[in-house]
């Protein structure tokens, strides 16, 4: 037997077993060094997640409470209790088991424009006009500044033994896109460039609606079909409960004379649910909620649902002359519904979440 042989064969094998072994001990390092590495991009994935959705609810509940209404749904601004709500709603969420304190300071309200999706910089800040408040940003954090940071459990060993983590949410409280059932009074859209003009509602703009082709509105009634009298008189008289409806629906419009019972209809309403200002004991005041359409159904069998808008009818003449007259009315607002409606001067109750 070749000993010479044997001894460089043994010599090989303890050779390539001392290069497995530091091979080994290599990817074994690697391992669990991308072991921690994902379980501390996991813990701070999950902490950004729950530090969200904390922002995502402070914001709304802020946004939800900037404003209330009173028994007539006049806009009432109310800057503080909105900042208590996010505070509030932001400590009773957690992060990563910590619950979470909101500061005043990384809280923001102030007037949000669609367009350019940003507050206007000229009306940010608490305010008692409630039409520079339309929005509330928050800012959630688990730093130095609030919170602490977030201990990490294996990138201590390269440096990152903390990480700061936040989190930036916006809610706007913005002009009403829906309503409930029952909420819209009469069967009745405006055509919305009689109300709006310079991409504002034209408050106190009188309104007319008679059978003329100058008239600023149509009758409807709504999903029903076929849009005729006996339909539409069934909601001026409040036989049909008027549906829910949004922006974006589609509704049957109809412009023309109607007969004088569905007049007569509409008067008789008018008197019972109007108010008497003067005291001579016929009603001088009817404020409604009605919807808007856009203007470029005008002439269709049909329209498009913009938004909806308060309005004070002043006089239901009869026949001969079947006319309506109205007033728009701005900074009220439309209870239970949400936000996403064009500026007709009233506004919504419910917010969205814009950033």
């Amino acid at each position: 037997m070749d000993t010479t042989w044997l001894g460089k064969f043994a010599r090989l094998l303890k050779g390539e077993r001392a290069g497995i072994a530091a091979l080994a001990a290599v990817m074994l390092t690697v391992m669990v060094a991308t072991t921690g590495a994902v379980v501390d991009l996991g813990l701070l994935y999950a902490t950004k997640n729950e530090l969200q959705n904390a922002a995502d609810a402070a914001a709304l509940a802020g946004a939800a409470t900037l404003v209330t209404w009173d028994e007539n749904r006049q806009i009432i601004a109310q800057p503080n209790v909105a900042i208590s709500a996010a505070q509030q709603v932001s400590l009773a969420n957690q992060a990563l088991g910590v619950n979470l304190q909101l500061l005043p300071e990384d809280i923001t309200l102030g007037l949000w424009v669609e367009p350019e999706q940003a507050f206007d910089p000229d009306h940010i800040g608490s305010t008692s006009d409630p039409n520079f408040l339309s929005a509330c940003r928050v800012v959630l954090r688990r730093d130095n500044i609030a919170n602490t940071p977030v201990d990490t459990i294996f990138a201590g060993a390269v440096g990152f033994a903390v990480v700061n983590v936040t989190a930036t949410s916006t809610a706007h409280l913005g002009w009403a896109g829906s309503v409930q059932a029952g909420m819209v009074d009469l069967p009745i859209a405006i055509k919305d460039d009689a109300i709006i003009s310079g991409g504002g509602p034209i408050c106190g703009q009188t309104i007319s609606f008679h059978s003329e082709n100058d008239e600023n509105a149509e009758w409807t009634s709504f999903f029903t079909s076929p849009s005729n009298d006996p339909n539409v008189r069934d909601y001026v008289d409040g036989s049909r409960t008027v549906p829910e409806l949004k922006v974006g629906d589609e509704i049957n419009v109809i412009n023309g004379n109607l007969s004088n019972h569905t007049f007569d209809a509409l008067a008789s309403r008018f008197q019972s649910e109007g108010a008497d200002l003067n005291g001579d004991g016929t009603a001088d005041a009817w404020q409604v909620l009605l919807p808007v359409m856009s203007a470029g159904s005008s002439g269709a069998s049909s329209a498009t649902v913009v938004g909806f808008a308060h309005v004070l009818i002043i006089e239901v003449k009869n026949a001969p002359e079947k006319e309506i007259l109205g007033v728009l009315q701005c900074g009220l607002v439309v209870p239970a519904s949400t936000t996403g409606g064009g500026n007709f001067g009233s506004r919504a109750a419910t917010p969205k979440l814009v950033e």
